[in-house]
């Protein structure tokens, strides 16, 4: 690890990382005694995993086993999908399982209805879990808040082993030590003042009802992480703080409970964020402290605004249902993602479900951190809408997805927009927007008539001049009145045509006139393929209002 990493995940991580939150609150976790009575479902979960410990790390297209594991304290982010998608895509590739576990142990920030939120968006974006809460599985509950024997069960084991210990020290005197060491411009971390405590006297003072945490105890050296990302990255242990594995009210913190829980669920590969690789050494070592075998590691690079502040859930633009609602294709989105870090190997950037997991390699994830672009998000979104209106299926798909926001938008649609309407409107559209519900915003003419009146639109009038509209519209609607019921747009630009050579004017003015007379704005598809699309009585009736107007 070179300096510069080695001195960046040392001060943003392991500075103030011990941990004083619910030291002191609720009932103390019951002792030894207590701890070892686990029913008979949980101790089968946790002797079965013993067999599992040859086979962490030995990597072969039956074992792979990867997992998410959000926390339910929010909406998910485009990072939290980003991981999920990443851990899919590996599991697909290599014919493994991909595990969705909750870890909510951390009660003070749990938000209601979060999981099924955290839910609802992966699947949206084409996420499919092979186990998990809803799902069932070998390994159940997958909500950590379900599994705390486990994690005590465990933690126990370690203070016998002589590799964790019971702190009693109140949060008043964390406190002065945190003060202390910042006063003195040190490295924030617990002093170990209880790591002395004879088990004898440990045991006493639990037993006598003395609150009390559990603290790893941490060995003298240094721990290599072997990352598939970053490579071989060396901590010095002195660096690594004795953190809390048990809080007092008997909930596990986040360094035992994914170690516990990725062993007995089998789990060969963490993919996970960059943020969490100063962590990874705790995590090395508690497997090590266990006699487990290590799984394998990817950190992920992480994702940044285009000031390159780090994104996060502040930042706005980053809750990935927000992208639902904004018209976003799931796959567009997932594409996205899924660039954001990791390159193909190759010039293509266009990917359904099926050709990332066909193109994705962990070796090609990179080290540095991605730039979330919004307008790279647009180009790709547009590049699947023309994807999907290849066909007539896809167009009647986009028209279904259309229909309520059109609806949401502009009011309930009349009997003749219907679906199939809808859908020749976006193939008439599909080379101008990026978004679906571009349509509405920008092109609401379609469902009703035009507002002249707009500022836009009496600027576009101005610019066209009304004797042009005098000179053309009459003509056109003779023109248009006498068209046969069926035409196309070949159809429309001799009529077009005829009327530019018939005033010696050029094609782009009667162009303009006509637009502005059927849409009132200057954005749109080409006049010939939208005269088509709005269809010849609506063309008859926009030309007299304007004529109207005009004559006036």
């Amino acid at each position: 690890m070179n300096m510069h990493w080695r001195q960046t995940f040392i001060r943003s991580s392991f500075a103030c990382r011990f941990q004083t939150q619910n030291i002191h609150k609720d009932a103390p976790w019951t002792l030894y005694t207590r701890l070892h009575a686990i029913t008979s479902c949980q101790k089968r979960a946790y002797t079965s995993s013993e067999t599992l410990v040859s086979d962490i790390g030995k990597v072969t297209p039956k074992s792979t086993r990867v997992r998410f594991a959000p926390s339910p304290t929010g909406y998910l982010h485009l990072g939290g999908l980003r991981t999920a998608l990443y851990n899919y895509l590996f599991a697909r590739q290599n014919g493994g399982k991909c595990i969705l576990r909750i870890e909510d142990t951390d009660q003070n920030r749990y938000v209601s209805g979060a999981t099924e939120s955290l839910i609802r968006a992966m699947e949206w974006a084409g996420i499919k879990f092979d186990e998990g809460p809803g799902i069932g599985g070998p390994h159940e509950p997958y909500y950590q808040s379900q599994r705390s024997e486990i994690y005590k069960k465990h933690a126990e084991d370690l203070i016998e082993k002589g590799h964790a210990y019971r702190c009693f020290c109140s949060s008043e005197r964390l406190s002065l030590v945190r003060l202390e060491a910042q006063k003195l411009g040190k490295t924030v971390s617990y002093d170990r003042k209880c790591v002395h405590l004879s088990k004898e006297e440990s045991q006493e003072r639990a037993g006598n009802g003395e609150m009390f945490v559990v603290r790893m105890k941490v060995p003298e050296g240094k721990t290599i992480v072997q990352d598939e990302v970053h490579g071989r990255v060396e901590f010095s242990n002195k660096e690594v703080d004795d953190s809390v594995l048990l809080k007092s009210d008997g909930f596990p913190t986040y360094h035992l409970a994914n170690v516990v829980d990725d062993y007995i669920m089998g789990i060969t590969h963490v993919i996970r964020g960059q943020e969490w690789l100063p962590s990874a050494p705790k995590h090395v070592m508690l497997y090590r402290m266990f006699g487990w075998g290590v799984p394998k590691f990817a950190h992920v690079p992480l994702l940044l605004n285009q000031d390159k502040s780090k994104l996060s859930k502040r930042s706005g633009d980053v809750n990935v249902e927000d992208y639902k609602d904004k018209g976003y294709f799931p796959e567009a989105v997932a594409n996205f993602v899924a660039l954001l870090g990791w390159h193909p190997g190759s010039t293509d950037e266009i990917f359904d479900m099926d050709g990332l997991v066909a193109a994705f390699s962990l070796k090609n994830i990179q080290q540095s951190n991605a730039v979330v672009l919004r307008e790279k998000l647009d180009w790709i979104n547009k590049m699947h809408l023309l994807r999907r209106a290849e066909t007539s299926s896809g167009l009647q798909e986009m028209a279904a997805i259309l229909r309520p926001k059109l609806e949401a938008d502009l009011g309930p649609l009349s009997e003749q927009y219907s679906d199939d309407y809808i859908a020749q409107v976006i193939g008439t559209l599909k080379e101008r927007i990026k978004n679906l519900y571009d349509i509405p915003t920008l092109c609401s003419y379609y469902f009703q008539t035009p507002i002249y009146t707009t500022e836009e639109s009496a600027a576009y009038r101005n610019k066209v001049g009304d004797d042009t509209l005098r000179t053309i519209l009459p003509m056109a609607l003779e023109r248009f009145r006498n068209l046969e019921k069926r035409y196309d747009k070949e159809d429309v630009k001799e009529i077009l045509k005829y009327i530019a050579d018939s005033h010696k004017m050029k094609l782009s003015t009667v162009m303009n006139a006509l637009r502005y007379t059927v849409s009132g704005v200057k954005i749109g598809a080409g006049v010939p393929e939208t005269i088509v699309t709005l269809g010849r009585p609506c063309i008859v009736d926009r030309i007299e209002r304007v004529l109207t107007t005009v004559s006036s």
